[in-house]
């Protein structure tokens, strides 16, 4: 869908001038995903820093993307008495192992650095020295490497029990090179994981994102009646009884008008509704006002801005499959507020953005959990089932 055609449908009932200032804005934003950056200007200290001083993660909250320091082994001397050859340096190998599921292990494992074994040096007794170790990087499959300095993307490891060369090590010394082993080469990369989760949950701050993940999932994300409570994404796991069937759930945190354009540390959140398959909208029947400096958006308006951030940020991300849950139903004059915000996207937007379910939810009474984990394992496992007429729209 255009986004100018979401823009239009959204604030059709505000002022031309107003509309017509948010579709220039729209048209001249130009954004890059989190791959594509790189950090040319730094210096050698600068990068180290950057590997050391990365944030911290509490338990149950998943690293997603972190930078790491590699080094191939240096080459060992050689003997020139008795022309001896130095070992060659190892290599450092990025592996796709299925028993990873994030990058929780490599943003604890110590400075993030990871240096391949140097060769042996050539001697009296050691005509040839023996090659360095090899160092392995373990990954989840999925996961892209990148070069920090240049932002050219190195490997995609999708391909389970596989490995992809990062940095070679350096060659021991000889004849050629005057019996001097070479000190390895250095990289700063930055590993992002393509999929965190199978469901992102969408929406803006105190929308009732952790409190619907709590409920859905054995997670214990953190729960508060204030803005920004998730500050990094939580994954948690909804199965079924005989253990047959696992959807995974992240907990992104909010959104607010202008992510796209990086408010709010916008491309963080927008990154890791990238790496989901399937976008669970959790939208406040009450509508949201972020402060008092800000405008009140109806429960539709909420929808339509966060459906124009994803596509700013990314064109196309309204395209997966979309599941819209109503929160907070307990409230006064709920029903009424769900039955125009239905109204409104049959109206408006059901061309632009291809809507799967719109589930009536509460947290605090259960309304419509029950429904929306069986929409959500519909859309994974593609299984047949039978339809409500409250399930189309």
């Amino acid at each position: 869908p255009g986004i100018s055609a979401i823009l239009k449908a959204v604030v059709s009932t505000q002022s031309t001038g107003e509309v017509a200032k948010q579709l220039l804005a729209a048209q001249r934003c130009v954004h890059t995903t989190s791959h594509q950056l790189s950090s040319p200007q730094l210096d050698r200290k600068s990068m180290m820093d950057m590997v050391k001083e990365q944030q911290s993660f509490k338990k149950g909250e998943i690293c997603d993307s972190v930078s790491i320091y590699v080094r191939g082994g240096a080459g060992g001397n050689g003997y020139a008495r008795k022309n001896g050859v130095g070992g060659n340096g190892g290599s450092v190998w990025v592996e796709a192992l299925p028993i990873y599921q994030n990058l929780n292990h490599i943003h604890h494992h110590h400075n993030r650095k990871f240096v391949a074994g140097p060769g042996d040096h050539a001697g009296d007794d050691l005509v040839r020295g023996r090659p360095g170790e090899d160092c392995v990087v373990e990954v989840p499959p999925g996961t892209v490497v990148t070069d920090l300095r240049t932002g050219k993307i190195m490997c995609d490891v999708d391909k389970e029990n596989t490995r992809y060369l990062l940095q070679g090590g350096e060659k021991g010394g000889n004849l050629v090179n005057n019996y001097r082993g070479k000190r390895g080469e250095e990289k700063w990369m930055k590993l992002v994981l393509k999929s965190i989760a199978d469901v992102g949950l969408v929406g803006y701050p105190n929308a009732g994102k952790s409190s619907l993940l709590s409920m859905l999932s054995s997670a214990s994300p953190t729960i508060g009646s204030y803005p920004f409570t998730t500050l990094k994404p939580t994954v948690g796991h909804m199965q079924t009884i005989d253990r047959s069937q696992l959807v995974r759930i992240a907990d992104i945190p909010g959104l607010i008008e202008g992510a796209s354009d990086n408010k709010g540390l916008g491309h963080v959140f927008l990154q890791h509704i990238e790496r989901t398959k399937i976008l669970l909208f959790v939208v406040d029947v009450q509508g949201f006002t972020l402060n008092y400096k800000t405008p009140h958006r109806t429960p539709f308006e909420t929808f339509g801005y966060l459906c124009r951030e994803l596509e700013l940020y990314m064109a196309g991300l309204t395209k997966r499959p979309i599941v819209v849950a109503i929160n907070k139903m307990d409230a006064a004059n709920s029903d009424h507020a769900y039955e125009e915000f239905v109204a409104l996207y049959r109206e408006k937007l059901a061309k632009l953005v291809k809507v799967h379910s719109i589930v009536p939810i509460s947290c605090y009474t259960g309304q419509g959990l029950e429904q929306l984990q069986d929409l959500l394992f519909e859309l994974k496992y593609k299984k047949k089932r039978k339809i409500t007429e409250k399930d189309v729209v």
